[in-house]
């Protein structure tokens, strides 16, 4: 019994994963965030699993989309078998005394590839059938045809080095017997017979591995000969051949990349964003590899001056180029950003201006209601919260749910529309469909908005933004990278039909007559964490300025107004995408936005200041104090957010030593939203206090749910479901039901833009 058990871990395929976990950290890393990624374990806020677990091509999951997942995963596979033969081969001389070496060995490494490709598998069908509600049939062909991808690349790369290698039969025209003591008497004779220069080469120092037993086919077990009597020459010339191979293919894989990156454009080039991450990861364990072999105890050190290197080149425009909004122009002088200029461009006369203007914006929309005969109007405010993906569906639902209980008349009493990243997108995008009279139905918009960005972005972040982005499109005489901001807002304009892919000057007429509400968003200037106020009408009143008092207290403006800043840059050309991407750069996903000033700034995600548009709606409500108890018969404020407020304490009675080391800093970044909703509750309060009129609060949020739906850029079949559900909660009907009190049926109906459907 000690024997065989002894054999059994002493065994090849034992034996190497001990190895691989002793020796190849680099690679067990790159294993270990594979199996998080499928798992749901590693980065499923940002939905990188949902890459892998559902991969996306030309716009459908199919089969065609796992099989070209598997194709690279079949490449990672055989990157990590090439590349472990030729870092540790010579730990175990007697491979190279076996026909088809690489072979074997590939055959022996099966333990970690195989588990790995069971977990996925596994996770596939669950996903599958639990999150998308495939049919059985659609499960087995999506995880047959990955099989066949991967088996596919298998198969060809070994069909390959069998083809380009030779073992040590073929080499040196070695002949073997069933008997070890004659093989040895003809290694002698041989040695007696080769060139001094092969027979006194320098033999290894390097320890072998210990192995008892290998596989010598998928079925069959073989005990290891001894292999003292070969020549060391002899057993080096076998797993030389490896690296010439090993070279072609990683040629192969970098050349494949550069194409990928140079026709990103095309959508076939676009292959789903988990097989581009398979073919990086191949990348980068086969450089790595090259470097272990070659540089021996020298590559730590390599790697680390390479990063300095890489580091410092990064800092030049040329390889690290910036991420700009489409149609500013970066070519005419740059702006001064300095506290003067901020406060020269808030100045007394553009703010007194800017609300004259705002003003008879409202006077426009009053008068359409008195000409109904509706003397003093309530005025409706919409606040949406950030949240990917989930925000946007559940925004847009909510909006046509509440628009739907009011016969049309909610929309039409909205004077602002404020908030962040994925709520303002589908606000945005529900406020042209009304604009452009789209009459496309519910389930189209739904299916519009819903639809999934993260692939493209993830897509064009390895092919082009970690690798090679030279890349430019020309825009109004101005040329822009084609980063993964780009992307994300390509397939943005392709998902909602290019409603929104206008200049911002192309929403001021509509705006300033009063035909749709006023849109403002305000992306955070990561340099300082002022806000820059975006709108096609002067908005600088929403900047906070000194006020001359008796106190000395001399407040610091806390942000830009970004037409009359980038006035020399001709703000208005940039595409109402672009800025709207802007406001929803969430860190890391998206690359922030840089613009033209002296000292360069950079923005990002709105939801660092403001994520529910609270801030930016009670103070545009207190600027306009006067008007609204004057000509209102008061103000209906709909937050509409993608999380419940009142979620309870999570337990976190048992922590590791790790956990308490990471909470304070979990806990400052995780409660941050919270943090928000304290200040703005007493902003909230703030505005019952200083409005004269009625004051109505009405919120719309997604209710607890046993599974949180991610924060990302997609979203499953099941996730969509759910929010759908969500929006006809209780709770949310209940809010809904009185919000189509607070409009009378006496208020005007625009027939074009009424939706058609009711709650």
């Amino acid at each position: 019994m000690n024997q065989i058990l002894k054999r059994i871990y002493y065994s090849f395929p034992i034996q190497l994963v001990v190895m691989h976990i002793k020796k190849n950290h680099l690679m067990m890393v790159l294993w270990v965030l594979l199996i998080g990624f499928v798992t749901q374990a590693l980065a499923r806020r940002f939905g990188i699993p949902y890459l892998f677990l559902d991969p996306e091509y030309l716009g459908d999951v199919n089969a065609l989309s796992f099989f070209i997942t598997g194709v690279c995963c079949g490449m990672f596979i055989m990157a990590f078998n090439i590349s472990s033969y030729i870092l540790n081969s010579f730990r175990f001389r007697f491979l190279a005394s076996l026909s088809k070496p690489f072979q074997k060995y590939t055959i022996n490494n099966f333990i970690i590839p195989i588990s790995f490709l069971i977990t996925y598998l596994f996770k596939i069908i669950i996903f599958q059938h639990n999150q998308q509600l495939a049919s059985p049939i659609e499960i087995v062909i999506e995880a047959l045809t990955f099989l066949l991808g991967v088996f596919i690349i298998v198969q060809l790369v070994l069909r390959y080095f069998l083809l380009t290698n030779q073992d040590i039969y073929k080499l040196f025209g070695v002949r073997l017997s069933d008997n070890e003591h004659e093989d040895k008497k003809y290694f002698e004779a041989l040695e007696s017979n080769s060139s001094p220069d092969k027979t006194k080469r320098k033999e290894t120092s390097e320890k072998h591995w210990k192995v008892l037993t290998y596989l010598s086919s998928p079925t069959r077990a073989r005990l290891v000969r001894d292999t003292s009597h070969y020549k060391h020459f002899m057993l080096q010339s076998v797993f030389r051949q490896n690296h010439l191979n090993a070279a072609t293919l990683e040629l192969f894989t970098i050349g494949l990349f550069i194409i990928l990156g140079l026709f990103r454009d095309f959508d076939v080039i676009q292959i789903p964003a988990a097989a581009s991450l398979f073919l990086l990861f191949s990348m980068v364990m086969m450089v790595s590899g090259v470097i272990r072999f070659w540089m021996k105890s020298w590559a730590l050190t390599v790697v680390v001056l390479g990063f300095i290197v890489v580091n410092y080149i990064s800092g030049f425009d040329l390889f690290n180029p910036e991420s700009r909004l489409f149609g500013l122009n970066y070519n005419s002088p740059k702006s001064v950003y300095t506290i003067d200029k901020i406060v020269e461009t808030a100045s007394d006369s553009t703010v007194n201006a800017d609300i004259k203007s705002t003003i008879s914006i409202l006077e426009k929309w009053k008068s359409e209601q008195v000409k109904a005969g509706n003397e003093r109007p309530m005025m409706c405010i919409v606040a949406v919260s950030g949240g990917g993906l989930r925000a946007s569906l559940f925004t847009y639902m909510s909006l046509h749910a509440s628009d739907s209980a009011t016969q049309g008349r909610m929309f039409q009493n909205t004077r602002l529309i404020t908030g962040s990243s994925g709520g303002m997108l589908a606000a945005s995008y529900y406020r042209s469909i009304k604009l452009e009279s789209d009459t496309s139905s519910k389930e189209t918009h739904m299916g519009r908005i819903s639809s999934d960005l993260l692939n493209a972005t993830t897509f064009s972040m390895i092919v082009s933004d970690l690798f090679l982005n030279i890349q430019k499109e020309e825009y109004k005489g101005n040329s822009y990278f084609k980063d993964r901001g780009y992307a994300f807002e390509k397939k943005l304009n392709s998902n909602l039909s290019d409603l929104l892919k206008k200049p911002l000057s192309h929403f001021r007429e509509a705006e300033t007559n009063a035909r749709i509400p006023m849109a403002i968003f305000s992306p955070t200037i990561v340099n300082d964490g002022r806000s820059m106020y975006v709108s096609p009408i002067g908005i600088s009143y929403m900047i906070n300025r000194s006020k001359e008092n008796n106190t000395g207290h001399i407040a610091l403006p806390d942000g830009i107004e970004y037409t009359e800043f980038f006035q020399n840059q001709h703000p208005e050309d940039a595409r109402y995408s672009d800025l709207l991407r802007a406001n929803a750069t969430f860190p890391y996903i998206m690359p922030s936005v840089s613009l033209p000033t002296e000292p360069e700034i950079n923005v990002m995600d709105a939801g660092i200041r403001d994520n529910y548009g609270i801030r930016n709606a009670t103070r545009f409500l207190y600027v306009f104090r006067e008007w609204i108890n004057a000509n209102t018969s008061g103000v209906v404020l709909v937050q509409i957010r993608d999380n419940h407020k009142r979620a309870d304490l999570e337990n976190k009675n048992s922590q590791s030593i790790l956990s308490r080391v990471l909470s304070p800093l979990q806990n400052l970044s995780g409660n941050f939203l919270l943090m928000q909703d304290y200040s703005q509750d007493e902003q909230i309060q703030f505005v019952s206090d200083f409005l004269d009129c009625r004051f109505e609060y009405i919120d719309l949020e997604v209710p607890l749910m046993d599974e949180k739906v991610a924060l990302s850029w997609h979203l499953t079949e099941q996730e969509k479901q759910r929010i759908q559900r969500a929006v006809y909660s209780p709770e949310n009907k209940r809010e809904i039901e009185r919000l189509s009190k607070l409009f009378p049926a006496y208020l005007p109906i625009n027939s074009a833009t009424a939706p058609s459907t009711g709650l």
